[in-house]
């Protein structure tokens, strides 16, 4: 139990990689090695190292965290019904928003408009909640992990949220919390934005349909990429960036905008790349930051406005120790990281290291804006 092991690959300062990291030792705990260990190593970079696990083998680990990724075996006929009740919602949507954007071509007014929306509308948005509902269900029996059931998309309205979560709250102990620490972070029944019925996303909710990519979505397509091979290759060498989309876009390194490149950033030969698997660790890495609502808004662990910045930034620590998931937990909410100024001082006397904080950034206008971490700032 006191096999040591550099996760050689992953590095402190990029966003990706701390999250790629807690990802990792939270799977292990759900795979049974409950007695691991999180700490890092300083070196060129801050370098993850496990404690408290049963192999030192850099394949047998990945072995191991593969066949946890992968979550249930799905039926193939499961997928087909899914697929099929995604058309038929996705055409309900189209056809709604068809029918409001004709309707509002006619320039209605008063009564008219009145009219128009309870004789056309009403009907069109009821049809679309039935087969949303019907989608709703054939996912829930398409999908690996449970919590992926709440749809292409963290916009599932309130009582989605609250019954989905129910499902889970009494079943989860202490052992066995992943998928209830999952929603956790996603959001809360209570917060709601643009005054919809929506619940408020996780600021760590970068993908929001911009090129057709979804954050429950993409999760779902990456668990069928699960591969013992990737995930050694995003743990113990050097990321190569062979693999194109399905990425969760926690990587600085995807900032692409023109302004930042030697050529134009959409061409063939020039397509965005990523790793799959770290994005896929990354996100079990979410656990530990549960989101909660506040007088204004939702707030997630070591998320802050700093200096009233419209985005808010993610600052993490740094620790040389080897801890677990509780003294994790405990960390990541000290007050003193989200300041403007946090007090090395005080970071020190906890045993943290090194603190990085990184922007969240939008780039781009109307619906093919996209969200991105800026490259991170030391601030220990």
């Amino acid at each position: 139990m006191n096999s040591y092991l550099e996760l050689s690959a992953l590095d402190g300062a990029n966003p990706l990689g701390f999250l790629a990291a807690l990802g990792t030792l939270s799977t292990l705990h759900k795979a049974g090695q409950t007695n691991a260990r999180l700490g890092w190593k300083r070196a060129v970079r801050w370098t993850p190292v496990l404690k408290g696990i049963t192999t030192e083998d850099p394949k047998q680990l990945s072995d191991m965290l593969a066949q946890a990724l992968r979550g249930r075996t799905v039926a193939s006929d499961a997928e087909e019904r899914r697929k099929a009740a995604q058309q038929s919602f996705d055409a309900a949507k189209k056809m709604l928003r068809d029918k409001r954007d004709e309707i509002k071509k006619r320039h209605l007014r008063g009564e008219e408009r009145k009219k128009a929306v309870e004789t056309e509308i009403r009907p069109l948005e009821e049809t679309l909640s039935q087969k949303r509902q019907v989608w709703l269900s054939a996912l829930k029996d398409a999908v690996p992990r449970p919590e992926l059931a709440l749809g292409k998309h963290l916009d599932c309205t309130r009582d989605e949220f609250r019954e989905h979560s129910r499902n889970f709250l009494e079943s989860a102990n202490h052992t066995d919390r992943q998928v209830l620490d999952l929603l956790a972070n996603f959001g809360s029944d209570v917060c709601t934005k643009d005054q919809s019925d929506r619940i408020e996303a996780t600021p760590f909710c970068f993908i929001t349909g911009s090129g057709h990519q979804y954050f429950l979505d993409t999760v779902r397509e990456l668990i069928g990429k699960v591969m013992p091979e990737r995930v050694y290759a995003a743990l113990f060498k050097p990321w190569a960036y062979q693999e194109e989309t399905l990425s969760m876009r926690w990587d600085p390194i995807e900032d692409r905008r023109y302004a930042l490149m030697d050529r134009d950033p959409t061409a063939n030969d020039n397509k965005p790349r990523t790793v799959w698997m770290a994005n896929l660790l990354a996100y079990h890495g979410l656990v530990f930051f549960p989101s909660t609502p506040t007088t204004k808004r939702l707030s997630t662990t070591s998320w802050s406005h700093i200096n009233k910045e419209k985005e808010p930034s993610f600052t993490w620590p740094i620790w040389e120790a080897p801890i677990g998931p509780d003294t994790i937990r405990t960390i990541l909410q000290v007050p003193d990281l989200c300041s403007a100024e946090p007090s090395k001082l005080t970071l020190r006397a906890l045993g943290i290291a090194a603190v990085f904080r990184s922007r969240r950034i939008r780039v781009g206008e109307g619906a093919n804006f996209k969200i991105n971490f800026s490259h991170a700032r030391a601030l220990l």
